[in-house]
């Protein structure tokens, strides 16, 4: 006797993309001005203490730049964003509310950072209107003869409730954080620049 059996299967399966996540990363440049080009500029134009745009409007040439790439949008930065999205409101990043800060602090970043790691940290007020281009946003700050004098190691912006002001305390929001940036140890007399481009993709 014979006997046969037969099955058959039906599969079928959808190849879709993942969906592309959103990230923001920054572009930080860090420009300096040794002790001699600050006397210098001093005498040039009687400023007690010049910030990068003077040193760049007279032509004064920063003796070293330094490029770094990357930070962590920290969980209160990300939820301002979608906070100031959705009209939730809050504390927007312009020229009078945001600060860049420097930090020796060296741990790595995380999203639940919500301040510089260092011992030593210094924040300055952004000079002018952060600038808005296609998924960008750039912001500039100077750090003066007398202030930030130590290791370099960390980056981040915050926004402060009030009216932006120098200090070494973090203000309100800590909304991004680079850290392991190894720029060198800024010394008293020197003038450094930072400068952030923030890039949305």
């Amino acid at each position: 006797m014979d006997a046969g059996v037969a099955v058959e299967g039906l599969g079928v399966s959808v190849g879709a993309p993942l969906a592309q996540a959103a990230k923001g990363t920054t572009h930080w440049l860090v420009e300096r001005w040794d002790a001699d080009a600050v006397a210098w500029v001093r005498r040039k134009t009687g400023l007690v203490e010049p910030d990068a745009a003077v040193f760049r409007r007279l032509k004064v040439a920063s003796y070293r730049t330094t490029e770094v790439v990357g930070n962590v949008i920290t969980n209160g930065g990300w939820t301002r964003i979608m906070s100031l999205l959705t009209g939730g409101g809050g504390q927007v990043l312009d020229d009078t509310h945001t600060r860049i800060g420097v930090g020796d602090g060296d741990t790595s970043e995380d999203y639940a950072n919500t301040n510089l790691a260092g011992t030593n940290k210094w924040w300055e007020p952004v000079t002018g209107v952060g600038t808005l281009g296609t998924r960008t946003l750039t912001f500039q700050a100077s750090f003066g003869s007398s202030v930030a004098n130590f290791d370099w190691d960390e980056f981040g912006i915050d926004v402060t409730s009030g009216t932006a002001s120098a200090g070494n305390t973090v203000g309100a929001l800590l909304f991004n954080r680079k850290a392991g940036i190894a720029q060198g140890t800024k010394a008293n007399g020197q003038v450094w620049s930072a400068s952030a481009v923030l890039t949305f993709t």
